[in-house]
């Protein structure tokens, strides 16, 4: 078999396909424009602090009334102010400010139920804040009574691509400048076999993100290999994931969200675009491992970097990044590699072995949904994003019957 036939499945499935070398050029071998070799200004992993307690910057960029809706059939007026990491909001006399964090997803929902109180939650434009490392889901809605039903829609619109938009710029702040590159380092024969690297956004633990370096390895013999370093300097390896057929790759399903988990790892990318280029080459050697396909010579990586990085240039990944300053705190450096012992369950939480510390959210705050009430959904967070209806906590109605919220 040709290595332009082995590669078919990371580069196209049909000959019109962009993402097909063939079509980039009268020389499929032809090499793609790359960066030079990069020399890293990032000294050692860079570290944040990924709790949700960290101050709000400048002044809102967004403020007016929602409706929050409760765990303990309650619907309450809040005033909530959107800031540019973060949001806050008074409830029962308590202030409660959540900071952003990139492992954040935010969705549409619809309720059809009426509280014990009869509050018909279906007049309701609902959306979720699902900050799921930390245990906490909120609900917020506006009403359609007292906006007609096309402006409560555009209302709510707003507020879910105006968090996004404030979560990705955390991400976002959080990367060095870089670029997604293809060409292993002649310094690190370790990188020989490297079609894609690029760095990530690694959930640690639930006060900790770091961002590492990233680096994709095809087939060779029955497994493939992403292995994480401390730079893109390559000179330190901290872990690597061993890619198999059974090899799970899910992603995180939210409005603008960039998280995916390989295993029972957590990452983000910094922008969906990478995130689809990550997930779409580590599912195509999934495809090769699969089917057995020979491991991959020297032609088939030179097609399967050609391919990746042509697409990184037509998709826009490999854009100029504006570099900022970091929206979280720093951390010092890690002296170990954080090990994953845990997983999630199909809501996106963990599973096991403790539950996370929110005590500091969730006194007085009912809409703080702990793990222990998280609603029985089936595929949350994994679900298309045009399905809105969900299953929410349980509770029972003033009539007996029971109703969800």
């Amino acid at each position: 078999m040709q290595p332009a036939a082995l590669c078919r499945c990371l580069c196209g499935t049909r000959k019109d396909d962009p993402f097909d070398p063939k079509v980039l050029g009268d020389d499929s071998r032809a090499e793609l424009e790359e960066p030079m070799e990069p020399k890293s200004h990032v000294k050692g992993v860079l570290s944040y602090d990924a709790s949700l307690g960290q101050p709000l910057r400048g002044v809102p960029i967004r403020e007016e009334p929602l409706w929050l809706l409760s765990t303990d059939d309650e619907v309450m007026s809040v005033t909530v102010s959107l800031y540019v990491n973060g949001f806050e909001f008074r409830h029962k006399g308590i202030e409660h400010a959540f900071s952003f964090v990139p492992f954040i997803m935010v969705r549409n929902c619809k309720f059809q139920a009426t509280t014990s109180h009869g509050v018909n939650l279906a007049e309701f434009r609902c959306f979720k804040v699902s900050m799921f490392t930390h245990g906490v889901c909120l609900y917020f809605g506006v009403r359609e009574k007292t906006f007609d039903p096309g402006v409560a829609e555009e209302k709510r619109s707003a507020w879910v691509l105006d968090i996004s938009r404030a979560v990705r710029l955390v991400t976002q702040s959080l990367f060095p400048g870089f670029q997604i590159c293809c060409r292993p380092l002649a310094s690190v024969p370790r990188t020989s076999r490297r079609i894609m690297a690029g760095y990530l956004a690694h959930h640690d633990d639930s006060n900790t993100v770091s961002v590492l370096y990233c680096e994709l390895q095809p087939q060779q013999g029955d497994k493939g290999r992403l292995v994480m370093y401390d730079n893109e300097n390559c000179e330190d390896c901290l872990s690597e994931i061993i890619l198999t057929p059974r090899t799970t790759c899910t992603e995180k399903v939210g409005i603008s969200c960039t998280c995916f988990t390989v295993e029972q790892h957590l990452f983000s990318a910094r922008t969906i675009a990478e995130r689809k280029l990550w997930l779409r080459a580590l599912s195509n050697i999934k495809v090769k491992l699969q089917h057995g396909a020979p491991e991959a010579d020297d032609e088939a990586l030179r097609h399967y970097r050609v391919a990746i990085l042509e697409h990184a240039r037509t998709t826009g990944c490999n854009d100029s990044q504006a570099v900022m300053d970091a929206l979280l705190r720093r951390h010092v450096k890690q002296v170990e590699f954080p090990e994953m012992p845990f997983g999630y369950n199909q809501d996106g939480f963990f599973a096991e072995p403790l539950q996370p510390d929110v005590s500091s959210h969730g006194i007085g705050l009912p809409a703080v949904v702990s793990l222990t009430k998280q609603p029985e959904l089936a595929g949350a967070g994994d679900a298309p994003l045009d399905v809105e209806s969900e299953t929410p906590t349980s509770y029972t109605t003033g009539g007996g019957t029971s109703a969800a919220l």
